[in-house]
């Protein structure tokens, strides 16, 4: 019983939280600009080093702490068939925002079951 109230609780103010604070935070900023450069410009396979140097920001801020491209690529493909509803780049980050918050939520449940 404590692991249900847990697995719908925990998203539930993950979600609140992202309506009463609508905006990115830095933690999650990488993430939220990479799933929209990939549904954006898509994952270019072909002259890959000129498209990513030309399309995604990550390449020409790329920060000062190395990070994988794996995860947002993995939160794209979730996000893609809500992507065609945006009409706007607010629009389709705001659709990536709670996919990344719902699939860390699930993390964190899936951990604790894990560990306990």
């Amino acid at each position: 019983m404590i692991a249900l109230c847990v697995g719908l609780l925990l998203p539930s103010v993950l979600l609140l939280h992202l309506y009463w604070a609508p905006y990115t935070k830095v933690e999650e900023s990488f993430n939220i600009q990479a799933i929209h450069d990939i549904l954006t410009n898509g994952v270019p396979l072909h002259d890959t080093k000129g498209r990513l140097a030309s399309d995604y920001d990550h390449f020409t801020f790329p920060g000062p702490v190395p990070r994988t491209f794996v995860g947002a690529l993995a939160l794209a493909q979730l996000t893609w068939p809500f992507a065609s509803w945006s009409q706007s780049p607010e629009q389709l980050q705001f659709i990536g925002k709670p996919s990344n918050k719902l699939v860390c939520s699930q993390l964190i449940v899936c951990e604790k079951h894990g560990v306990s």
